[in-house]
């Protein structure tokens, strides 16, 4: 229907086209000929073409514009004319006669300028006799058009001055904007002529609201919206008028328009008049009538979106008082902040069906009229957040998209405009996010940590901390549903719906937070640590397993500032690490102990090296580490880690008497020899054998003694080792007692690994009874290097001489293998080539651990090799007692 409507039109359109032409040709031909009477009939001919009823008003307009620049030759002729001895008064006499009103009208404005402007009439009696004249056209979209046309062409014609200027005066020329002075009236008379005109058109065009059916009214609206510039001419060209004061804007102009906007009762007039008035009128002149503008908000009608109009007097008041400080003082002075803010709470109790996105961007406006004309006064903002709070909190945002984006929009302004450190002593914050969905709550939280990090923020103060905490609450903990949020409390997503990796990578962002807490001296450090646990033990298990490490690491730090000199009045390093004890107990709970017992150790390490004395309390953690490896980790690879990382920690720590060392060392030990595979067993004990000879200690910055001396005992460590190959041995006799062809034939294919350095045992490597004797021997030369009296070249050689007679035997050993295994192999290959079935790969290395083994010992040969070569003094002449047999040809084995 609505096709065959445009077709319609465009048929009227063209053939009014058809017709124009054929008039204005027939215009200009009677013109041409001198023939006043076929020139007035051709041309009101083309004029009626505009009494069409059947074009939308962009076809009419298309059609308009046509006839408008015709007219123009109708004015030059109506010159000529004038020049020939006629008077502009025959003439304007003459036009009156066209039969129809509507070409007569717009032949009546083309004279009446002309009269206007020769000055043989005074101005303010044509306009005045133009502007009724033309209530005879009352159909909406001629009517509008009829009256743009004079309001178009009168708009140089205006008087522009307070005093009347002399009658049947020719028009000179230099007025305002170049524009001539008019005789025959005042500026009051032109503000009556286009405030005349104003009613008359927005009468008009309001009409065309009511005309047709209900189900055009989507339509009506499209084409209204086209036709209003049209009608905010008026107040452009009043705003134009130079001599326009605010005395005369203030009593004659704000009030008749005002009083035409509010009784018009419609909604896209008002909403489109107000919004004129605003960006035509100057800023000083909105200043100063800020009251009237504001009283007549709530008046206006439900539909009319009063946010926007709002938005755009505060941001052009905003803009002027940046470039004027005058009209910023103004502004102060006047508490113009505070009589948008009861503006705001006028117009939400009148229109109380107010969509809450609406209501939401009236505050968001105000606050960034708050940002730009108070940008010191944080207390302003927490009152726009209360206001909206208090508006929103009865309302809710009832699910609606548009308001939450906008609420998002108001609470990122105080953190865009202000500092985040700023920004948390606003109370009215947390309250106000209260209101939103709990996924768009956490995106605002996560945009506010980031903003925290992104910008290297540090919060020294614990007000602030709760306040931060408040602020982020969705990402710290689950909090019951609001009244008003917009969520049913079963949509409510609690840290159970949510799979392992989201919550890592929420708390993830948390932890980092906690690197943000800095003071300035210890004391108030540790309030803001306690403050953050307080804040972190409300998220339950599943968040502490992510951020009670990144507490404990904060911890740590806050110790190396004490024992590290900082002035501390109450915090000692005692404190803390008893502090830190309770923590990892907490971490040991959730479960998470491995990283637990990570922050156990780092504690040992931090009481017997960092802080002096503290011997027992470094024993307590320790103790603590045993018995989560012992209670708590099952997973032998886990195991072997932790255990490795309990004996590298307690081979730096020189805190303990001879009696609590021994215990811890011997615990050690025993685990050592525990482990489920021989292999690890005997890394394990080679590893613990270091626990029998420590480095020096570090010295004290005070200067003196840091703990007790080293433990240097040649004897335990060379009964480690001892006890490391009987385990290598007992692993040699399991491997022969489970060895077969099949078995070795399985391991097929694996892929070779780079040689590895002096004591870097590579996996594969690892577990053959060959790498075994080889970590022994590494361990060998190591105390051989530190001039242990026990490692004597001669107890070395006959370690070297074990580990080269079972290289010979198993390089024999593999040799016979793998020639049975490529034997198999040609075997398989020429049965699937017979039976034509597809070919398998061979396997390039059947014996994929003894082939690491091997690169170990040729590592650890070659630094042998090279310690002869290179080494200086004592250390060269021990290793030039040893001696190394051939290698014996393995390339195949290690190809």
């Amino acid at each position: 229907m609505e096709a065959s409507s445009d077709a319609e039109m465009d048929r009227v359109l063209a053939e009014a086209k058809v017709n124009f032409k054929r008039n204005a040709f027939n215009m200009t031909k009677a013109m041409d000929e001198d023939n006043m009477q076929e020139s007035l009939r051709f041309s009101a001919a083309m004029l009626s073409e505009l009494r069409t009823s059947q074009l939308s008003p962009q076809k009419y307009y298309e059609l308009y514009m046509m006839i408008f620049d015709q007219l123009a030759d109708v004015e030059a002729f109506f010159g000529d004319e004038r020049s020939k001895g006629r008077t502009y008064a025959e003439l304007y006499e003459m036009v009156q006669h066209a039969g129809n009103v509507l070409p007569r009208l717009y032949l009546m404005v083309a004279v009446g300028c002309l009269y206007i402007k020769s000055g043989e009439a005074p101005a303010r009696e044509i306009l005045k006799d133009l502007v009724e004249l033309c209530k005879g056209v009352q159909h909406p979209t001629r009517g509008l058009f009829l009256r743009s046309y004079l309001c178009q062409r009168s708009r140089t014609l205006l008087p522009d001055s307070s005093a009347p200027a002399p009658e049947g005066k020719v028009p000179q020329e230099g007025g305002a904007n170049g524009v001539q002075q008019m005789s025959g009236g005042t500026i009051a008379d032109s503000l009556d002529f286009l405030l005349s005109n104003f009613v008359e058109m927005n009468k008009l065009w309001v009409r065309m609201q009511h005309q047709g059916t209900a189900r055009d009214r989507e339509k009506r609206e499209i084409e209204r919206q086209q036709l209003a510039d049209l009608v905010g001419r008026n107040l452009t060209y009043i705003s134009q008028l130079d001599g326009l004061g605010f005395d005369m804007y203030s009593q004659q102009v704000l009030p008749r328009v005002m009083e035409q906007i509010i009784s018009c009762k419609d909604d896209i007039a008002q909403q489109y008049l107000f919004q004129a008035v605003v960006q035509c009128f100057p800023d000083a002149f909105h200043l100063d009538t800020l009251g009237v503008l504001l009283n007549a908000l709530p008046e206006l009608q439900p539909g009319v979106k009063v946010h926007t109009v709002l938005a755009g007097l505060m941001d052009r008041l905003a803009r002027y008082a940046a470039t004027d400080a005058a009209s910023l003082s103004r502004l102060t002075s006047m508490h113009a902040f505070d009589r948008f803010k009861d503006a705001i709470s006028h117009i939400l109790m009148a229109q109380t069906t107010m969509p809450p996105a609406d209501a939401v961007e009236m505050y968001a406006a105000l606050m960034n009229f708050t940002g730009s004309v108070h940008p010191q006064e944080v207390d302003k903002v927490n009152q726009v957040l209360a206001a909206a709070h208090s508006a929103l909190a009865g309302r809710g945002l009832s699910g609606d998209l548009r308001a939450e984006r906008a609420l998002v929009a108001l609470l990122t302004t105080p953190i865009t405009k202000y500092d985040v450190s700023t920004a948390l002593g606003l109370s009215e914050y947390p309250i106000l996010m209260a209101l939103l969905r709990q996924r768009t709550h956490k995106d605002l939280a996560t945009r506010i940590v980031q903003t925290v990090l992104r910008t290297e923020t540090r919060i020294a103060d614990p007000g602030k901390v709760t306040a931060l905490f408040r602020f982020i609450q969705p990402l710290v903990y689950d909090a019951p549903p609001q009244a008003g949020a917009g969520a049913h409390p079963g949509a409510m997503m609690t840290i159970d719906d949510l799979d392992d990796e989201d919550v890592q990578n929420e708390q993830t962002l948390v932890a980092r937070v906690l690197h943000s807490l800095h003071a300035p001296d210890p004391d108030m450090q540790l309030q803001l640590l306690q403050v953050a646990q307080q804040q972190l033990f409300l998220g339950g298990m599943r968040r502490l397993r992510h951020t009670l490490p990144a507490l404990g690491f904060a911890t740590l730090r806050l110790v190396r500032r004490v024992t590290g000199g900082e002035a501390a009045k109450t915090v000692t390093a005692e404190a803390l690490l008893q502090w830190l004890l309770q923590q990892c107990t907490t971490l040991a709970d959730v479960p998470e102990p491995l990283m637990a017992l990570r922050l156990l150790l780092a504690g040992a390490l931090a009481a017997s090296e960092e802080a002096q004395g503290l011997e027992m309390l470094a024993y307590s953690f320790f103790e603590q580490a045993f018995m989560l490896y012992e209670e708590a980790v099952s997973d032998q690879r886990a195991r072997i880690t932790a255990l490795h990382s309990i004996v590298g920690t307690l081979h730096r720590c020189h805190c303990f008497g001879p009696e609590n060392r021994d215990t811890l060392v011997q615990n050690a030990c025993g685990y050592a020899s525990k482990l489920l595979r021989r292999g690890d067993q005997c890394r394990a004990v080679c590893m613990a054998s270091r626990l029998s000879w420590q480095d020096d200690a570090k010295p004290d910055p005070a200067g003196g003694a840091n703990g007790c001396p080293p433990v240097r005992d040649a004897k335990r460590v060379m009964a480690c080792l001892q006890r490391a190959l009987k385990i290598a041995n007992a692993a040699k006799q399991q491997a022969v007692a489970s060895s077969s062809p099949f078995k070795l034939a399985s391991l097929a294919g694996a892929a070779p690994a780079p040689a590895p350095l002096l004591g870097a045992a590579t996996p594969a490597s690892q577990q053959h009874p060959l790498g075994l004797f080889v970590e022994v021997l590494n361990h060998y030369l190591l105390y051989l290097d530190a001039g242990l009296e026990e490692f004597t070249p001669s107890a070395v050689q006959l370690l070297i001489n074990k580990v080269q007679e079972e290289v010979e035997s198993d390089v024999a050993a593999a040799h016979s293998l793998q020639q049975q295994y490529q034997q198999q192999q040609q075997q398989q290959q020429q049965q699937q080539q017979a039976s034509g079935g597809e070919q398998g790969a061979v396997g390039s290395n059947v014996l994929g651990p003894l082939t690491e083994a091997l690169r170990y010992w040729l590592s650890t040969a070659r630094h042998i090799e090279f310690q002869k070569a290179s080494a200086d003094g004592k250390i060269k002449e021990k290793y030039l007692q040893l001696q190394l047999k051939p290698l014996p040809e393995m390339k195949h084995l290690l190809a």
